[in-house]
């Protein structure tokens, strides 16, 4: 078969690597039907160069189960799928827990290491992909839902909207979210759910910001006003009641404990790869009284809670997609994607 593959920073090629194939007798095998670029994806594209190369790329992807081993339960050839982003094993402690992405099988090597596009669990953005204990990392797909409308669920739905979870957003809240692209988005999204009263959308893309405001947000770009006190003029000088930081900066998240008002709640759910956040911890979070979250995302709590969203139409997770393009230009979805170019939100890829 054929997927992008990973030689090193920005030396990603289509071509052509082994098939999938049982190894487990709780594996699947999914024919994959639509796959996406994410913003993690681009942690590999600028980033050290890995020990291991030749492995697809891609945590979001759906398809067709096309084998299954002898051990699952739930699912059998012809299923249409959802592919959980993290694997869990669903028998360990934490899996057990309700923390699927913590799971001590799959995630043996460290954090991080048991998300799908990585050198232990090759990706979705091919034409096939074996998914380990199928049983927990698999979600059926409702009859009568077209792809593009639940792709999002296998990974940036979920984790944005976990950020308004972790960040505790509740009615008349009033919230400022880190980053317009596609988990800022859904984190926006989240927090009208939730209750929130006021999203405050906080980016550099002037095209992007006018998206957020277009779906009710208060656009800002730091780099024009101070956020601060941005904030304090919409709160009678209060500060935001809660933050979310979907970007994966640690500036970012200087500035989300720093916009709340005492006693707020800041959710982090951008990947931060570079350094440490470098706190000041009794002046930024003990004296203000601030709850600090932060975590990876899993897809085997939040799908059951946002499916039906989809299915009756209060959540349309399509409308972020800009650009859909085949798999064979994947690359070249990679470079739109990375420099913002032609007001790129969201690439789909089709196999």
């Amino acid at each position: 078969m054929k997927g992008i593959v990973y030689h090193g920073p920005r030396d990603f090629r289509f071509e052509s690597i082994d098939d999938p194939a049982i190894r487990e007798p709780r594996d699947a095998i999914v024919r994959v039907e639509r796959t996406a670029i994410c913003g993690s994806d681009l942690h590999f594209y600028h980033g050290d160069p890995l020990p291991v190369s030749g492995f697809a790329m891609g945590h979001e992807f759906l398809g067709t189960i096309e084998d299954v081993g002898p051990e699952v339960r739930r699912f059998r050839r012809g299923d249409r799928v959802l592919v959980s982003c993290t694997l869990g094993c669903g028998d360990c402690a934490s899996c057990r827990g309700g923390l699927w992405s913590g799971c001590s099988t799959t995630g043996a090597f460290g954090p991080l290491t048991n998300v799908f596009g990585t050198p232990l669990y090759p990706g979705g953005q091919a034409e096939g992909a074996r998914v380990p204990f199928a049983d927990t990392n698999l979600f059926p797909i409702p009859p009568g839902l077209d792809d593009e409308r639940v792709l999002f669920l296998t990974d940036i739905l979920p984790t944005g909207y976990m950020g308004a979870d972790l960040a505790e957003v509740g009615p008349g809240d009033v919230v400022v979210v880190f980053g317009c692209g596609p988990v800022g988005t859904f984190a926006q999204r989240s927090a009208f759910l939730r209750g929130a009263a006021c999203v405050v959308a906080v980016d550099l893309d002037a095209g992007r910001l006018a998206k957020a405001a277009k779906r009710g947000c208060v656009p800002h770009d730091p780099s024009r006003d101070d956020l601060v006190e941005a904030v304090k003029g919409l709160t009678g000088g209060r500060g935001a009641d809660c933050a979310i930081e979907a970007v994966g900066s640690p500036a970012l998240v200087r500035d989300a404990l720093a916009v709340v008002r005492p006693g707020g709640r800041v959710g982090v759910v951008g990947a931060i790869t570079a350094g440490d956040v470098g706190l000041p911890f009794l002046q930024t979070l003990t004296g203000k009284n601030l709850t600090l979250r932060s975590g990876i995302v899993n897809p085997q709590h939040y799908v059951p809670l946002l499916l039906p969203l989809v299915e009756r139409g209060r959540l349309d997770p399509a409308e972020i997609i800009t650009h859909r393009m085949p798999l064979a230009r994947g690359v070249r979805g990679y470079e739109i994607f990375d420099a913002h170019e032609e007001d790129v939100l969201k690439v789909v890829l089709e196999p």
